[in-house]
């Protein structure tokens, strides 16, 4: 994405310090700060200080729960972290204001033909893996293919399939911007074929390559970010956006001469991957897996190949790491939010009326954003409150009661989370709270996104249009 946009800074249709209002006037964020004038290098760069809202935009089973379309809308009503320019804070979700892709002119010159941004192609073309979520005893279990596409919303930073043989096509690609590109060079121990050359795609010493932030400013091994790439150089810590990061970092190579390592990860529940380049010796490695593992396998394996390749010393016991990381991936929902769910419900009361929590609730920043409460009636339980994002109904989740008007949509085991990829940052993202006025009339509720609160103010509707729009459940 980011090399399109290189393209067409070079097109002079655009430059990386454009304003993203003077190229989609919409784009004017819900903070009315006039300051606030965030440019394509920010974004790609992410030092926004926005939080994505990817709980409400993805949802379970892979599925796209916004249209893209609607992107402005979900861009200006994205929670503020941290200040403009202040820090390195992850967010992919504004990608698609800025960057498209070009198939005639980075996939088919380059000879990518098993690449595409289209998800269409799953199922007209036999040659596509399926997907898997690994479960708690080490099954895979086969889950839904994500969504996301060209042509959905974050398409734009997740949306490609492709295979080893066409990255390392796009990797031969990428060193043009290094030097002369050398097509017979069997530096590195990777032979590369001389079929691809750069094609124009990129310039001598692209922008992209170039440091914009620090990841870390308290850990100098961390890593820094690009535009789009992930700059290391070893002594460092790899993977900078593998999950691996909250569970195990290594440093790599902090008894050998320095390595030039550009890279970048990228996960959705049920695909992870790893592609990294080494300029200075004309290396890359690309690791795909079609699940998501006990923790993130194309990271260990990828880190472990450049240890390899480059000799780099202390040696990291790659396999030693991976077993702890799984334990720790694991513990995760017992100790991230089981444990910290109870500890915090206290003393349970009667639970009060479900019917006063039925309704339409709109977020009240994103008026595409809403949730649907509805009865449901358990012949074993009896009656019981769910929830349903954007009204679809295979995005049903049961809320169970927590304390006072709070709900807790927490399923009961791990696979059960990792059977539908739900994820969460933080426990308190599994609570719904309700409030009410003084009359115990409920106006709205309160859904923790990202670790920031998000309301959602009450709809006047009547409950058989609740009911009706969250699939007649």
């Amino acid at each position: 994405m980011t090399a399109s946009l290189d393209m067409l800074n070079r097109d002079g249709k655009t430059s990386w310090d454009s304003l993203v209002n003077s190229v989609v006037p919409e784009f004017r964020h819900n903070t009315n700060n006039a300051e606030f004038q965030v440019t394509i290098r920010e974004i790609c760069s992410h030092r926004t200080g926005l939080l994505s809202l990817d709980e409400i935009t993805q949802g379970l089973d892979g599925r796209i729960l916004i249209d893209k379309k609607d992107i402005v809308k979900v861009g200006n009503a994205m929670p503020v972290k941290n200040s403009l320019r202040v820090g390195f804070l992850y967010n992919n979700g504004l990608f698609e204001l800025t960057g498209h892709f070009q198939r005639d002119r980075i996939f088919e010159p380059l000879g990518m033909t098993r690449t595409t941004a289209f998800r269409d192609t799953d199922e007209i073309d036999e040659n596509f893996t399926k997907s898997y979520m690994v479960l708690t005893d080490g099954t895979p279990f086969q889950v839904p293919t994500t969504a996301l596409s060209a042509n959905s919303m974050n398409g734009g930073s997740g949306g490609v399939r492709s295979s080893v043989n066409n990255l390392l096509k796009w990797c031969h690609c990428l060193f043009a911007s290094f030097g002369e590109n050398d097509a017979n060079s069997t530096k590195g121990n990777l032979s590369l074929s001389n079929s691809n050359d750069a094609k124009g795609i990129l310039s001598r010493n692209s922008p992209i390559f170039n440091r914009c932030t620090i990841s870390n400013t308290q850990d100098v091994k961390a890593s820094d970010y690009c535009i789009g790439f992930c700059l290391h150089r070893t002594p460092a810590k790899l993977g900078l956006i593998s999950p691996n990061r909250s569970l195990l970092h290594p440093t790599l190579g902090a008894a050998t001469p320095s390595v030039l390592v550009y890279g970048h990860q990228g996960d959705v529940p049920e695909n992870t991957c790893n592609l990294y380049i080494m300029p200075e010796t004309k290396s890359a490695v690309v690791v795909l897996f079609n699940g998501t593992g006990l923790s993130d396998s194309t990271d260990w394996i990828a880190q472990d190949i450049i240890q390899t390749l480059f000799g780099l010393q202390p040696n990291v016991d790659f396999l030693a790491n991976a077993i702890v990381a799984s334990q720790l991936y694991l513990s995760y929902y017992a100790e991230h939010f089981e444990k910290p769910l109870a500890s915090r419900r206290g003393s349970r009361p009667h639970p009060p009326e479900l019917s006063y929590f039925v309704g339409n609730y709109v977020m009240e920043t994103l008026d595409v954003a809403f949730i649907n409460t509805v009865l449901h009636s358990d012949p074993d339980s009896g009656p019981e409150l769910r929830m349903f994002v954007n009204g679809f109904e295979d995005q049903a989740m049961q809320l169970g009661h927590y304390r006072g008007d709070t709900f807790c949509y927490l399923p009961e085991s791990y696979d059960e989370c990792l059977k539908r990829g739900l994820d969460r940052a933080h426990h308190s993202e599994f609570l719904i709270r309700f409030g009410h006025d003084e009359w115990g009339i409920v106006g709205g509720l309160m859904w923790v996104l990202d670790v920031v609160e998000r309301f959602f103010i009450r709809q006047a509707c009547s409950i058989e249009s609740i009911v009706g729009s969250a699939g007649g459940v």
